[in-house]
């Protein structure tokens, strides 16, 4: 007959050796069934950024990762501009990946932002602006033949000496204040006379016509005279 107090004695050491060999498969096992999230997704924020001229931002990227959690990047991300003369990545993120960046407002305009992060990138357009306080446009007066164009550009100039005269937007007036849309005005960077905003008459009648000059964003405006000879 077979003893079962030796048969029991035997049976613990066999049992607890094969749950650890059990173990140990299932952890070999693992390693090669878990696999680390990855990014898949980059969003800048603001989505819509803006910095005024002569100022700094601070731009954050957030990202998603394949588990589609999401919180903001504190490191690993590369920042660049398409225009560095418009708008600048400047401190540590201008040379090395980091988290947030700083952009400063160089002149005004538009340049394109890219955050890139584990071949994940994305863009955002920011909008480097000016806060009007007064607005200015020169030349005061000019006269022009029937169906010619100004040989002097009108130059608007905000808060006494910036140049917005490529942003600013120019409108012809009669004298009892109707638009006339005879007369437009547009930027030309490389006009004979210089950069700035050239008006020509395409029919208008004889006489004398306010100039009207407008920027986005605010209220201000500034007056010249045009004369159709």
């Amino acid at each position: 007959m077979l003893d079962g107090r030796k048969f029991s004695g035997k049976r613990l050491p066999l049992t607890v050796g094969f749950a650890l060999l059990l173990v140990a498969a299932f952890g070999a096992g693992c390693k090669g069934f878990f696999v680390n999230p990855t990014l898949t997704s980059i969003t800048i924020n603001p989505a819509t950024p803006s910095v005024e001229l002569g100022s700094t931002a601070t731009l954050q990227a957030y990202g998603v990762n394949s588990n589609n959690q999401g919180m903001y990047l504190t490191s690993g991300v590369s920042w660049s501009s398409s225009d560095s003369t418009t708008a600048a990545i400047t401190g540590a993120c201008a040379t090395a990946a980091c988290g947030s960046a700083t952009v400063s407002g160089l002149a005004l305009g538009t340049a394109t932002i890219t955050a890139a992060s584990e071949s994940v990138t994305n863009t955002a357009t920011l909008n480097v602006y000016i806060t009007v306080s007064t607005l200015t446009i020169t030349p005061q007066t000019q006269s022009i033949a029937a169906g010619g164009t100004t040989a002097a550009p009108y130059i608007v100039t905000a808060n006494g000496n910036t140049d917005i005269s490529s942003g600013a937007v120019l409108t012809a007036y009669t004298a009892g204040g109707t638009q006339q849309t005879t007369i437009t005005c547009t930027y030309d960077a490389s006009g004979a006379g210089g950069a700035g905003q050239y008006c020509t008459d395409n029919g208008s009648p004889t006489g004398t016509y306010t100039i009207v000059a407008t920027y986005t964003q605010t209220t201000i405006t500034a007056k010249a005279t045009l004369n159709i000879t």
